[in-house]
């Protein structure tokens, strides 16, 4: 955040930090990050910049490899979040990933030079580690750029996002096709959400690049000889992690802000980045939907909208948060003298514990995403929900195969179907919303972010954490 003529930062909280945290405290791990260097004040207003004093933490060995701020914001911002989050993300056309002009040729050139210098700094490092764990779309060239001055090491790439299928992939061009394919091809392990990516990824290689494929083992036959095998390792959240914060004095402190909220009315609630991809907008649409059709609810129900800052750098982003914003105007405008006051509210914030204690009362939480590698939202909502609630989410998000015989499964552009859902998550029976619930929390307890993190470990033969 940009504050004083100065950044302020802290310590990252998403996903994939948490899922990896007990394996990078190991004092015998390193985490390489590519990081900015300082950029001038006016560098620093256009673009996202991270810092090598960003990225300290005394319980983690973070070795920062420090990048010019025009490459990083190129590598970070324009391809890694401006194009290829947004092509796999189906946020294709006006508002998302619409056309490749030469600023962004120049930006793929410092994407690939930015993925170059980390595998130098590994390389350079003078260690010979036991295993190579690399993260996500931002480092897609990376194993094939380490497995030369690593042969024998064993490298997995794992994608947190979904992968697209052939027809997706062609949207850009053959020769950046070929370089994220091949370099995810220099993992031994490639590692994926679903087995849905896992057969969109095998059917790109099939179709793009020159291998043989098992499809019922998910292996890959490189030219050379060497295999490459695509597995699905559903990420997850850790239960007894998120026990110990619901008992915390900073969620029981949060229950208290909200009170007024949950006093006398039921909640629908919504828990995201505010991203196109999240597809808020045909969320609040929908629920305008809802009270148009169901006029009875108007006052008994409230959306509580837990909506994260997220890349306000880029414009993309600032254009869609402004549209939100005056969806959500235009709701509360029309129906805030029926209701009694605004439907809708809003906390623009990333605030944990506020969204933990509203998702532990909501009656129900709305997930219709455009697309999700996973959606951990919806697992920490099993975990914490005590009402319980209903789950209503999008069927192209990840978490759609746990929850498909627990939750209200919807077309992510679908407003009057997600209204509907509502509806019927409102309605429900409380016998079938424990029932529902109760089958998505077993799922979600047999299967934890340490069981996510301890299988990768064992397909590279490395000690379990």
């Amino acid at each position: 955040m940009w504050q004083d003529g100065a950044w302020v930062t802290r310590t990252a909280t998403g996903g994939l930090v948490s899922m990896l945290t007990p394996l990078a405290r190991r004092s015998n791990v390193a985490w390489f990050c590519c990081v900015s260097e300082p950029p001038d004040a006016q560098q620093a207003r256009q673009g996202l910049f991270t810092t090598a004093a960003d990225q300290t933490d005394p319980r983690l060995h973070v070795m920062p490899v420090p990048l010019p701020a025009e490459t990083y914001h190129a590598y970070y911002g324009q391809i890694s979040n401006e194009v290829l989050w947004m092509l796999q993300h189906h946020v294709i056309g006006s508002g998302g990933f619409e056309y490749l002009d030469t600023a962004r040729h120049l930006a793929w050139g410092r994407y690939l030079e930015a993925n170059a210098r980390l595998a130098t700094a590994i390389a350079r490092s003078g260690r010979s580690p036991h295993a190579l764990l690399i993260q996500d779309y931002h480092l897609y060239p990376l194993p094939g750029l380490l497995r030369g001055t690593f042969p024998d090491t064993p490298i997995l790439h794992f994608t947190h996002i979904p992968f697209p299928d052939p027809p997706v992939l062609r949207l850009i061009p053959d020769p950046w096709r070929q370089t994220i394919l091949r370099g995810m091809l220099g993992a031994d392990v490639v590692g994926l959400q679903t087995r849905m990516d896992v057969r969109n990824f095998l059917a790109c290689c099939e179709e793009f690049v020159d291998v043989n494929i098992d499809l019922d083992s998910g292996t890959i036959i490189l030219p050379d000889g060497r295999k490459s095998c695509a597995k699905a390792y559903p990420a997850s959240v850790e239960p007894r992690a998120l026990r110990r914060s619901m008992r915390s004095a900073e969620v029981a402190a949060a229950h208290a802000r909200l009170a007024p909220e949950h006093e006398d009315r039921m909640t629908i609630i919504r828990v995201d980045r505010l991203d196109p991809s999240k597809n808020q907008l045909i969320g609040f649409m929908a629920f305008e939907r809802l009270l148009e059709m169901r006029p009875d609810l108007c006052g008994r129900v409230r959306f509580l909208a837990f909506l994260v800052p997220s890349r306000t750098d880029l414009s993309v982003y600032r254009a869609y948060r402004d549209a939100v914003y005056h969806t959500i105007e235009n709701i509360n405008a029309r129906f805030g003298e029926a209701c009694g006051g605004p439907p809708i509210r809003v906390f623009y914030t990333n605030d944990r514990d506020q969204a933990l204690a509203a998702m532990e009362r909501c009656s129900v939480l709305l997930i219709n995403s455009l697309a999700d590698g996973m959606n951990l939202v919806a697992k920490e909502w099993a975990v914490v929900s005590e009402q319980p609630g209903v789950l209503v989410v999008s069927e192209t998000a990840g978490v759609a195969a746990d929850a498909v015989d627990s939750a209200l499964l919807i077309s992510p552009l679908d407003v009057e179907g997600t209204a509907r859902a509502m509806a019927d998550a409102l309605d429900m029976p409380a016998a079938e919303k424990r029932a529902r619930h109760t089958r998505f929390l077993d799922r979600v307890l047999r299967w934890s972010a340490r069981d996510w993190l301890n299988a990768q470990l064992a397909d590279l033969q490395v000690e379990a954490v």
